[in-house]
């Protein structure tokens, strides 16, 4: 591997922090992965993952100092797999999540495909946090894909990156109107121990008649629904564990002044809390939830401080310094987080075409106990649940991730019955 200083580029500060608060115990990476009753081939995803890795060099960069130093690496390909039966994969993309992340001397990014007799396949691909979000994970894989499809030329030499500008507000709030006088209480679980080591559970249904009662109801979302049923869930477990119910939920949004515009961590987040009696109605309770979204976007809860000395400051002491910030009691961490990604429904995204299912791995903080993070493909959404094995047993987990079914589904009928 040779370095071409041409591409090397400052990191930002959400890099810099990122890759500082970044260790064994604590790996800021999510993943997402694809499942394919037909995939596009070894070959040709190799191909449009070096070409990937040219239209955003960051990919193929190393962290030195605070510079993302881009290293020539036509060589660096994808990890490979053959199994005979696709159930046991698993197990193989928990070991690609548990190999530690050094940006000191590997590449931001680890692929795994791991593939079947039949051609049947699941592409797995972890990114820290420090060189994207889930948005700017999602334009690399498409970029991936269109090549491997013989869709879109691979590039050949690295091009010219931008990196999100972010949205400018006139106001700044640090702490929303509708938070607690305290931080939000933890999720129940039933031991304390964390053992560092995510597993998911994945839940998919047909979200069509949901996605159309959203849209005939009015005032808000889908997503607006869905993380509703997340703070639904968390209630209710933690009441049925006899656990205090001030319940908050990070929720992340993309901070970008153009929506796909710039590849690197565009995301802040917002805190949401169910500040809903019991007896109102999940329309009710949606509604309220959009109003929190609206009013903590337009006050600013999102602003990304603006630190310029953080770069100066050696990456061990900055984050000594911002670990034990974040682990005071009193900064808001929130019970779970909850995403959804529904830029990919309908069947304009024609980089999916061959993608028949996907999980998004969520990033769990050391304080946060669980992830729900979910993405809508054609008619189909898929969540995923991640959660540390040390905090909660797998039939915890399954009994967690029942609950949030058992949401959404009554949220359904709620809104099917309004609507007809």
């Amino acid at each position: 591997m040779n370095n071409d200083c041409r591409n090397d580029r400052k990191l930002s500060t959400l890099d810099y922090v990122f890759t500082a608060l970044s260790s064994d115990e604590t790996s800021l990476d999510f993943a997402l992965v694809f499942h394919f009753s037909k995939h596009p081939g070894f070959e040709a995803l190799n191909l449009g993952a070096q070409s990937a890795r040219n239209k955003f060099p960051t990919t193929s960069s190393i962290v030195h100092g605070s510079t993302w130093k881009h290293i020539a690496a036509p060589d660096y390909g994808i990890e490979y797999a053959a199994v005979s039966d696709l159930r046991t994969a698993g197990q193989l993309i928990e070991r690609l999540l548990e190999t530690p992340f050094d940006l000191r001397v590997q590449f931001p990014y680890r692929q795994l495909l791991i593939v079947n007799g039949s051609g049947a396949g699941v592409l797995a691909t972890r990114f820290h946090h420090a060189v994207a979000d889930g948005l700017s994970a999602a334009l690399w894989l498409a970029h991936q894909l269109r090549v491997a499809l013989n869709m879109e030329e691979p590039l050949t030499c690295p091009a010219i990156q931008c990196s999100p500008e972010f949205r400018i507000s006139n106001t700044s709030v640090r702490r929303s109107k509708f938070a607690y006088a305290k931080a939000s209480d933890s999720l129940w679980t039933s031991n304390q121990r964390r053992a560092n080591q995510r597993r998911w559970i994945s839940l998919a249904f047909d979200s069509r008649q949901l996605r159309t009662a959203c849209r005939r109801t009015g005032g808000f979302t889908f997503s607006d629904l869905l993380a509703t049923c997340a703070l639904e869930t968390f209630s209710i477990w933690n009441h049925s564990h006899n656990t205090s119910q001030q319940i908050g939920l990070w929720f992340p949004i993309n901070v970008r002044r153009k929506f796909s515009c710039g590849f690197g961590n565009g995301t802040s987040r917002i805190r949401l809390y169910p500040r809903f009696s019991d007896s109102m109605s999940i329309t009710g309770k949606a509604r309220e939830v959009r109003r929190q979204i609206q009013w903590c976007t337009n006050e600013g809860e999102w602003v990304l401080p603006t630190l310029p000395f953080l770069g100066a400051l050696p990456k061990s002491v900055l984050g000594s310094a911002l670990s034990f910030y974040l682990k005071r009691s009193s900064v808001d961490m929130a019970t779970g987080v909850f995403s959804h990604a529904d830029s990919c429904a309908g069947d304009g995204r024609e980089s999916f075409q061959t993608v028949d299912r996907v999980e998004a791995i969520g990033l769990l903080h050391p304080r946060q106990a669980v992830a729900i993070n979910g993405t809508t493909l054609r008619e189909e959404t898929n969540l995923t649940l991640t959660y540390d094995s040390g905090l909660l047993s797998p039939v915890e987990a399954n009994e967690l991730a029942e609950l949030y079914k058992q949401c959404v589904t009554a949220a359904t009928e709620d809104l099917d019955a309004r609507v007809n």
